[in-house]
């Protein structure tokens, strides 16, 4: 078994890195573990715990998939919570407008029921995972930064490769490496 997801690599424009920066200075205070430099990417579908036997096929479904979807762009221009006014768990970077990538994950959703896998629940919600929240002790400073901090700037982040990516997870952080690597068409 394989802790898999499929991704597409980014890497955060200077003006993403620096509002990352000042967040991390702004909210010194609350127990957020920050997402290293390097390590952030654009999760298309978690796999989760997956067979050996399912590998081959999955990446059989990523070259089809690669091959018939044209390149296109993304753009990154905002910032986002997950979980609750009261408990928030994720800040994300995401996209106004992602129909293109919504289009992706629901075809390569569609195949992939097709080989086992259960439906992804849940609303879709592209973004970069750039902090998870373990605990906000001041609420009401916690969400005057983020709506301070909203960028008005926005990166284009091309979606031009699909990755299968292995994750293992350590006390470190996790390790990821990358099992098979699809180029979409140009």
């Amino acid at each position: 078994m394989k802790r898999l997801f499929i991704a597409v690599d980014i890497e955060l424009s200077n003006e993403f890195q620096t509002l990352t920066r000042q967040l991390q200075a702004d909210l010194r205070g609350d127990d957020i573990v920050w997402v290293k430099s390097g390590l952030q990417h654009l999760t298309l579908r978690f796999l989760g715990e997956t067979p050996d036997a399912k590998i081959e096929p999955i990446a059989n479904i990523l070259s089809s998939i690669a091959n018939s979807t044209q390149c296109f762009d993304l753009q990154l221009d905002k910032m986002g919570v997950f979980g609750s006014k009261y408990a928030p768990a994720v800040l994300w970077y995401g996209f106004s407008e992602f129909s293109l990538f919504k289009k992706l994950f629901e075809n390569l959703e569609k195949e992939l029921l097709h080989i086992g896998f259960q439906e992804n629940y849940g609303n879709f919600v592209p973004h970069i995972t750039i902090g998870r929240i373990k605990k906000a002790d001041h609420k009401k400073r916690f969400w005057e930064t983020i709506e301070k901090r909203q960028p008005h700037f926005a990166q284009t982040i091309p979606i031009h490769r699909l990755k299968l990516i292995q994750s293992k997870l350590t006390n470190e952080g996790p390790i990821y490496k990358t099992l098979f690597d699809f180029g979409l068409k140009a």
